[in-house]
């Protein structure tokens, strides 16, 4: 999940699809994928701008508790149950995938800062969610490094940031769609809306 939530997901549901029997430890580990996302994002905000984490520490901590919740109960679920061993892994770290997020991050900066000069936080916005539908990491470093640069303050990094991770969420759905078909989909589902809710609310609240 820390490399790609996304293929995670596409990996789990297909693990779910081949074997019926697998499909609940299956969904457990596709849920905790996206728990790798929000932790991902922490540690890498923080690193490039630690300012714009403490506005953000609110939501990340309430979609990070509430995925984990969620999937530790699942997972204690799957353990009251036999469940095939799995004897075949896929290889764990990716040198195209961290390639491609390098690549997508440097282009999603330059053009996040022509968007920021012309169109204002309108712009940034629209691009996050743009480049969220691929990644959730790339939009929120690269706005990220706006703050840390000075060119946008703390407060304003926050939306962009969070549609971001949000239109992500959407790839994550059609993915396990694909992936897993619609009895997958249909328990991975709640679990991801419930992160995604939690998220905003955190931002409402505080």
């Amino acid at each position: 999940g820390f490399v790609s939530s996304v293929a995670t997901i596409g990996a789990m549901g297909e693990r779910a699809r081949e074997n019926p029997a697998l499909r609940d430890a299956a969904l457990s580990g596709a849920i905790f994928s996206n728990l790798a996302t929000i932790l991902q994002l922490t540690l890498l905000i923080l690193a490039i701008s630690p300012p714009t984490l403490v506005m953000l520490a609110a939501p990340l901590v309430l979609g990070g508790l509430s995925v984990a919740i969620y999937g530790l109960l699942l997972t204690l679920n799957v353990l009251h149950h036999r469940t095939e061993e799995l004897k075949q892994f896929g290889q764990l770290v990716s040198v195209k995938t961290a390639l491609l997020l390098a690549l997508a991050i440097g282009f999603v900066l330059v053009v996040s800062a022509m968007l920021q000069d012309w169109l204002g936080q309108a712009g940034l916005v629209i691009l996050s969610g743009l480049a969220g539908l691929a990644d959730a990491h790339a939009p929120s470093i690269s706005v990220a490094s706006l703050v840390s640069t000075g060119k946008l303050s703390p407060e304003a990094a926050v939306i962009p940031i969070l549609v971001a991770f949000s239109v992500n969420a959407f790839s994550k759905v059609i993915m396990a769609m694909v992936s897993g078909g619609a009895a997958f989909a249909r328990r991975f589902i709640p679990a991801l809306l419930l992160q995604v809710l939690m998220v905003w609310l955190g931002w409402w609240l505080f």
